[in-house]
């Protein structure tokens, strides 16, 4: 049966950051999603964090079909007291908004889970305006950028972009990509393969391509999607009749 599952990572001082152990856990990931389980992925140093865990909480009642505990939960975050509280909020933090119509893309852009990002987007407007307005958070961050529609930010899990892109990253995207996406950081979605570093069909990589010029103009003969860690292998894909990739947004900035 379909359900939700809760997965708390490094807990265990011993086994966080182990290949191995990331592998397999992964894997368990992979084998819930693939069977219909939708699963929140709740870091050790959010359960520290007030926003953060305003966030696990209200996707967890969105899940449930709990609407009315979702809006309590982002209006009140009273009922976050341990006895260690997250550091103040510095420059790039995440906030969680209630955004006027007048705010959203001035100063607040749609909190979207990746893989929600890399299903839905694909040259539509933004994908907030695809729901009620209930789908998905909205987050006020803290940018020198101007920002626009077609924005949003979305949490990056892997160690493939190390060092740019630290595992577990709050990153702001802005889609669709236009002009050259030739050395980019893009979020992209595999047609035909999977990211070995994740095991889903979407990735963020350096977009690299190989071209050729015939009398019908040009058209890609390889694309290769690159990690910034030496310790990852590319993703290597023979452009034949059709791209075997479907580039959704590129990152604008590492936000958290």
């Amino acid at each position: 049966d379909e359900g939700v599952c809760l997965y708390l990572d490094g807990l265990s001082a011993q086994l966080h950051g182990d290949p191995e152990t990331a592998a397999r856990d992964r894997a368990i990931r992979d084998w819930l999603r693939n069977g219909g389980f939708d699963v929140i992925e709740i870091a050790a140093h959010d359960l520290h964090d007030r926003d953060a865990m305003t966030r696990h909480f209200r996707r967890l009642a969105h899940y449930l079909g709990m609407r009315s505990t979702r809006r309590r939960l982002r209006d009140d975050s009273s009922w976050f007291d341990g006895p260690e509280q997250a550091p103040a909020a510095g420059p790039g933090a995440l906030r969680l908004v209630s955004p006027t119509p007048a705010s959203r893309y001035v100063t607040c852009v749609p909190l979207v889970p990746l893989q929600a990002a890399a299903g839905a987007f694909g040259g539509a407007d933004t994908i907030a305006d695809e729901s009620d307005g209930e789908e998905w958070e909205w987050v006020e961050i803290d940018t020198g950028r101007s920002l626009r529609r077609g924005m949003f930010v979305a949490r990056v899990d892997g160690r493939s972009m190390e060092p740019r892109i630290p595992d577990g990253s709050y990153c702001l995207f802005a889609g669709p990509v236009t002009g050259t996406r030739q050395g980019r950081i893009v979020l992209a979605r595999l047609l035909n393969a999977v990211d070995p570093d994740t095991g889903q069909r979407f990735t963020v990589k350096r977009y690299r391509s190989e071209k050729a010029v015939d009398e019908d103009g040009w058209r890609h003969l390889a694309i290769v999607l690159e990690p910034l860690n030496p310790d990852y292998e590319p993703i290597e894909l023979a452009a034949e009749d059709e791209s075997p990739v479907a580039v959704i947004a590129e990152l604008i900035e590492v936000i958290d």
